[in-house]
């Protein structure tokens, strides 16, 4: 019988199979992106991560107890950094780097296109549709997937001229291990042994719906000059 290590095994493999058919995490490809196409990429993927704290507040208020809701809440503190900056500070570092400001996009969210409401709004219409198993399941699925996304967007991130301090948000991403936490927080193997195809369905879910953005992005992104002369 599979276990849950098995299976995430599997799992993030076939991200990483799907990652490699995206334009978007092809070096070859993103290197040769031009200004105005790298900056509607900063603009929108700020959009696809900057309003996770929908999906964090969600789950936290609809959490059982003061030990669910500590767990969110460590994951909110560590968003916010410490003594450090904030992550959203440091994507803000990124963005001004290729010479984008996104205050814009905060107050008048300019650049938040059809697509990346899209994403956003099925996370929260899974959470609403799900007990609380599937939301604890929703959640560490999400944070898994930046075992395997923040590597490559980190690569990404590099072949389109970021340098230093401009990189921080993403290797930050790359070292967290926001999963594991949530694994040990909410037993997830118990949450397996128990019903492993809630698991399954959740991760299911969660994996192909960012999957679909991904290409959406990249096809956003290098059909965008093309769409806007």
């Amino acid at each position: 019988m599979e276990t849950l290590n098995q299976y995430l095994e599997n799992w993030d493999l076939a991200r990483r199979k799907e990652h490699s058919k995206i334009a978007l995490f092809d070096p070859t490809l993103s290197r040769n992106l031009t200004s105005s196409e790298k900056k509607h990429f900063v603009k929108v993927f700020y959009h696809l991560r900057g309003h996770f704290h929908d999906f964090l507040w969600f789950v936290a208020s609809h959490a059982p107890n003061a030990k669910a809701k500590r767990t969110i809440l460590e994951n909110i503190e560590e968003e916010l950094g410490g003594n450090r900056k904030s992550h959203e500070q440091l994507y803000f570092d990124f963005a001004h780097s290729f010479g984008v400001d996104l205050k814009d996009e905060v107050v008048n969210q300019t650049s938040y296109v059809l697509f990346a409401r899209e994403f956003n709004r099925k996370h929260l219409e899974y959470l609403a549709n799900s007990d609380w198993d599937g939301k604890v399941i929703a959640f560490a699925a999400y944070e898994r997937l930046d075992n395997v996304d923040y590597a490559d967007l980190l690569s990404l991130a590099k072949s389109i001229g970021a340098t230093k301090e401009a990189l921080t948000f993403f290797t930050v991403h790359a070292q967290v291990q926001h999963y594991e936490m949530a694994r040990d927080k909410f037993s997830l193997e118990n949450l397996w042994d128990r019903n492993d195809q809630e698991v399954r369905e959740g991760f299911s879910f969660i994996g192909d719906h960012q999957n679909q953005m991904w290409r959406d992005l990249s096809d956003s992104v290098f059909r965008y000059d093309n769409n806007n002369n």
